[in-house]
């Protein structure tokens, strides 16, 4: 998709495009949870899982799924990247609830399979005694949660930033500068996911990513500090593109018929 400031997208779609976009949003979506969520039940691999491993398996986890359906619907899978997609003017505003709604509803259905393949017994929200006699109930498996070491504030700040830094990496692939350099796209946003989970997990999960964030914890019930995990990501989002776009972005060149060879030529490739 051509990024430039001044782009105006129609929205030409059928009926049946908007259903086959909403569909491969669901399943995007969906290999993202489970695979992703899978790798963090910790119980079933003998109690611990090493957070390299995990950052490491929603990389790939990514990379699966913009294979898949990056060229069906770019395979978003994530509303902070629709924001940027919209705020970019790559795609008409109308499309975005069938972006927002798609990944919505695969990541409930990604984190719904894991829970049918995984024993209950594995999957946390596990309520235990203290000494003092307090009862306590454990986080379920990948619900976001921010480190108790720092305060829900500083929670948001790094949620914002690694977002923020996401949209400035799908705002780079998605430039027509860039548009040579596709073949390895989807390996590229994996590694970033990876490289972001990598730094940013052990202070908030590094979610990134409020549909990911809102499948646990709709299923566990971990809803503590989750409105970071929503408002952190969709203003990084809009934020990074808007940034991007009043910045970095090119707008295309004109093109110019030439007579001579009866075709549109870019400006800058003229003899």
């Amino acid at each position: 998709m051509a990024i430039g400031k001044k782009i105006q997208i129609k929205d030409n779609m059928t009926t049946m495009d908007r259903i086959v976009l909403f569909m491969s949003e669901v399943f995007a979506t969906a290999i993202l949870v489970f695979l992703g969520c899978m790798g963090c039940v910790k119980d079933i691999a003998g109690g611990f899982i090493p957070h390299e491993q995990i950052s490491l398996t929603f990389g790939l986890a990514v990379m699966v799924s913009v294979q898949v359906f990056g060229h069906v619907s770019g395979s978003h899978i994530n509303p902070i990247v629709t924001v940027a997609a919209a705020t970019l003017g790559n795609i008409p505003l109308i499309q975005v609830p069938i972006y927002f709604l798609g990944q919505m509803a695969g990541a409930v259905v990604g984190f719904g399979l894991l829970k049918v393949v995984t024993p209950a017994k594995f999957m946390g929200n596990v309520i235990s005694e203290t000494i003092n006699g307090t009862l306590v109930k454990s986080a379920g498996v990948c619900s976001p949660g921010i480190n108790p070491g720092i305060t829900p504030l500083q929670g948001f700040l790094v949620e914002f930033l690694a977002t923020l830094i996401l949209a400035l990496v799908c705002c780079g692939v998605w430039d027509q500068r860039n548009s040579d350099k596709h073949d390895s796209v989807a390996i590229r946003f994996g590694l970033a996911i990876a490289v972001l989970a990598l730094a940013a997990g052990p202070y908030t999960g590094a979610n990134m990513n409020p549909a990911r964030s809102f499948a646990p914890a709709l299923f566990n019930g971990d809803w503590k500090d989750h409105w970071v995990y929503w408002i952190a990501p969709l203003s990084a989002g809009f934020v990074g593109a808007f940034i991007y776009r009043l910045i970095f972005a090119k707008d295309p060149p004109p093109k110019k018929e030439n007579p001579a060879e009866g075709m549109l030529l870019n400006e800058n490739n003229k003899a």
